[in-house]
């Protein structure tokens, strides 16, 4: 490109390419840019953080009414299972409490015969709240003492 008008310089007033000014006009639009992101993007961090933890609870919760499927369809139990306290559940973003509620009389005596259908409600909150983060109902058919 030797005959460019850039390279001859014949002109002391010859403008070619980026002069200083330019580019700091360039980069202050682009640094105000990126401060009018910024709280987008520290919301979607914020998002994500408070979803992967609504995740974990919704997998404890489930975790917890494997557990009760488990054992059975007996009256004893299930009563049994419902009226222990699970244990804290370690996740990588805090532990656990879950917690569990059979909607069976305490005087209820699992004796023959017996067949009914109670409702179970499991959820999940942080360790020392009282906050629900994921719950779920569901009905058992209790059809053995």
């Amino acid at each position: 490109m030797p005959n460019s008008p850039c390279f001859e310089r014949t002109e002391p007033t010859d403008e070619c390419g980026f002069g200083v000014v330019e580019i700091v006009v360039a980069m202050f639009l682009i640094g105000i840019l990126a401060v009018a992101f910024l709280p987008i993007l520290v919301q979607s961090v914020r998002v994500t953080a408070t979803n992967a933890r609504l995740a974990e609870a919704t997998q404890v919760v489930a975790q917890q009414l494997e557990r009760v499927g488990a054992a059975g369809s007996s009256c004893s139990a299930v009563k049994a299972i419902t009226a222990s306290v699970p244990a804290a559940v370690e996740t990588k973003r805090g532990s656990l409490q879950p917690h569990l509620r059979l909607n069976l009389p305490v005087s209820d005596v699992c004796a023959e015969p017996y067949l009914r259908v109670v409702q179970l409600r499991v959820w999940a909150s942080d360790v020392g709240s009282t906050e629900e983060l994921a719950a779920a109902e569901t009905l058992i058919l209790l059809d053995a003492p």
